[in-house]
């Protein structure tokens, strides 16, 4: 229902004279605003294996972001090093507002996209992440071990089932 309304309220504002372009001004705000529904969903999960390391992660790098106007400032240096040519690109880029070059006047700036992280599928490469990305990364992965049963992992849902049948 939501899509549906969406949709229409876009034909409609395109009809009315308004052009798709401009809803890049509001980018940081909807970026934010993604931040905060994803935190209160991982907080209703938080009793899953993982997930509260998720949530930390999640709400570090949701603290970077807001404090620098919407924006996760990346050092661009680790970007030209990664051969991220394409972010690099995008940091010039005065349209593209999901990543801003780290500066002297970056806030959080132990927080943002400045630790060399290693890229998958291409080993001997690094991507710009952050402590977020990490903690991320570690709860995302963990939780899925226990949802495999990894390891002899489970989770009580889990248990009981595997004992009823």
């Amino acid at each position: 229902m939501l899509l549906d309304a969406a949709v229409l309220t876009i034909v409609i504002g395109v009809i009315a004279g308004g052009r798709l372009g401009r809803l890049k001004d509001l980018d940081p705000g909807i970026h934010l605003a993604s931040f905060v529904l994803l935190l209160v969903g991982l907080w209703l999960n938080r009793h899953l294996p993982g997930v509260r390391l998720v949530g930390l992660g999640a709400f570090l790098n949701f603290l970077v972001i807001a404090a620098n106007g919407g924006s996760m400032p990346v050092d661009r240096g680790l970007a030209e090093r990664a051969g991220s040519d394409r972010l690099v690109e995008l940091l010039d880029s005065p349209d593209y507002t999901m990543h801003e070059p780290a500066t002297e006047a970056t806030r959080l700036r132990p927080l943002a996209d400045v630790l060399p992280l290693p890229m998958v599928p291409r080993p001997g490469f690094f991507s710009p992440g952050s402590v977020g990305d990490i903690l991320v990364t570690v709860g995302a992965c963990w939780l899925i071990l226990h949802g495999l049963g990894a390891f002899g992992l489970r989770c009580k849902g889990q248990r009981a089932a595997v004992e009823d049948g």
